[in-house]
């Protein structure tokens, strides 16, 4: 893997971490409650399917669907795009804040706003696709947690944050996706609201549109703010 880790000043952010994670595989990178987790599209259109643990008790984790309905009660997002990010019941608590995301915004996005809060593809998934054997989001994940000493079966990973997929469900109920909006050197920053292990799936699928058909690497950074 190929890992590039720095610290130096950046106008008035601090880059603590800048880790390169190559295409088609899983990652974990924590940061600390008040540090900023960047998301840098690196090599083009390519998705990432992103989770979060409480960095200090592994039982809480990430909740896309639950944080859908909570934004969307409180009219700051929903299934296509998130502002505050929450853990699932019962914790039921922020994790992080989005803070700047120019997909997400609507830019380019229109209503649906570039993401997706849905679940990742796995073998069973790409079976039905049919593409048996495909290296999948459910691989990279249990790659990612086995860095942490943690079994994918015990944890809720299945509930994600899609990052720049463009995808819908259609009048018929069925899933729908075109290339992602996003564009070379966008990025979308999320500020901990706690102590984070985030976890990372550089989605593998060449088979949809959904990496615009080529896997690529994605960049991380994790920041600190003057």
């Amino acid at each position: 893997m190929a890992i590039q880790q720095s610290e130096h000043c950046l106008g008035e952010e601090t880059i603590l971490q800048d880790i390169v994670v190559p295409r088609c595989s899983g990652k974990t990178i924590r940061v600390e409650r008040g540090q900023v987790f960047r998301v840098i599209a690196h090599e083009g259109k390519q998705v990432v399917d992103l989770t979060f643990l409480n960095a200090d008790n592994y039982k809480e984790h990430f909740a896309a669907e639950h944080s859908a309905v909570l934004n969307s009660l409180q009219g700051i997002g929903g299934y296509y795009r998130l502002t505050k990010l929450y853990s699932k019941p019962p914790f039921e608590n922020p994790m992080a804040t989005v803070v700047d995301d120019l997909v997400g915004r609507g830019d380019r996005g229109g209503v649906r706003a570039g993401h997706f809060m849905m679940c990742h593809c796995s073998k069973r998934l790409l079976e039905h696709l049919g593409f048996p054997g495909a290296r999948t989001c459910s691989d990279n994940f249990s790659d990612a947690f086995r860095e942490i000493g943690l079994r994918q079966e015990d944890t809720y990973d299945e509930t994600i944050f899609n990052v720049w997929m463009n995808s819908w469900i259609g009048d018929d109920g069925g899933m729908c996706s075109e290339p992602p909006l996003v564009e070379t050197g966008d990025h979308i920053d999320f500020l901990a609201e706690m102590n984070l292990m985030a976890v990372i799936s550089v989605c593998p699928d060449e088979t949809s549109p959904c990496n615009d058909f080529k896997a690529k690497s994605l960049r991380f950074q994790v920041l600190e703010r003057g």
